[in-house]
């Protein structure tokens, strides 16, 4: 607990910290409207899932930005600030941040349906609560990978995520089609609750290859080629 109680103190440090919680409540709030207000679409990823994902980004940036000011640089905490914490308070807040989806999800479709299938609808939302999972365990592993490799991380989430959730707005498309038969055999062999437990556990698989990526690559520098200025600004504090 005191070890936490440092690393919240230490956030002081990050860049722009207020501006970075705005915009995590920004697209947080985002994510709960675009879930009201397009909850009955088709696709098998709901957008709203991807708002909430993208509110754990600037937990993340704030973090690990913490890590390059002058202080924190010849302070013992700069590789957890740079491996582990970034990881923990962003899991935490996707954590949150899903929960309330689930929950957002789950009480809307008790009283409305797709189709006049609801049994169909109902695996369609289940397959839509597990594919958000999918696609916050990707957007951890691009925090991990962004801060070192910014160029190539960005070019593949324009080039591959991006495309993928357009595609996987159309509920026919193979994959898709395949991700819909995979979480309705869970369903019938076991329980709606072990798809949302399986998509808790997808989420935490992706904290912790973000983590491993940390380490991994923890001597390599932060990129500055996006983070320059900003970079250079948290330095100087």
């Amino acid at each position: 607990m005191k070890n936490m109680i440092k690393y919240i103190k230490l956030l002081k440090y990050g860049l722009q910290l207020r501006t970075m919680v705005i915009l995590a409540v920004i697209f947080f709030a985002l994510g709960i409207v675009y879930e009201l207000i397009d909850f009955n679409g088709t696709g098998i990823i709901p957008f709203s899932g991807l708002y909430l994902a993208i509110s754990g980004m600037y937990i993340y940036q704030v973090v690990i930005t913490a890590s390059v000011s002058s202080l924190v640089q010849t302070s013992f905490v700069k590789r957890k600030l740079q491996t582990s914490v970034p990881v923990l308070f962003t899991t935490f807040c996707l954590l949150i941040t899903y929960t309330i989806f689930v929950i957002l999800r789950l009480n809307l479709a008790a009283g409305r349906t797709l189709d006049a299938d609801p049994s169909a609808d109902l695996t369609i939302f289940y397959v839509q609560i597990f594919s958000s999972a999918v696609l916050i365990c990707l957007i951890l592993l691009y925090f991990a990978f962004s801060f070192r490799f910014y160029v190539v991380s960005t070019i593949v989430l324009f080039i591959v995520l991006f495309p993928t959730l357009i595609l996987f707005a159309r509920s026919d498309w193979s994959i898709a089609a395949s991700v819909i038969d995979f979480v309705g055999s869970i369903i019938e062999n076991f329980s709606h609750g072990t798809v949302i437990a399986l998509s808790y556990a997808i989420i935490l698989l992706g904290s912790a290859l973000c983590y491993f990526v940390n380490v991994a690559f923890y001597r390599r520098p932060l990129s500055n080629i996006a983070y320059r200025t900003a970079l250079r600004q948290a330095q100087a504090k």
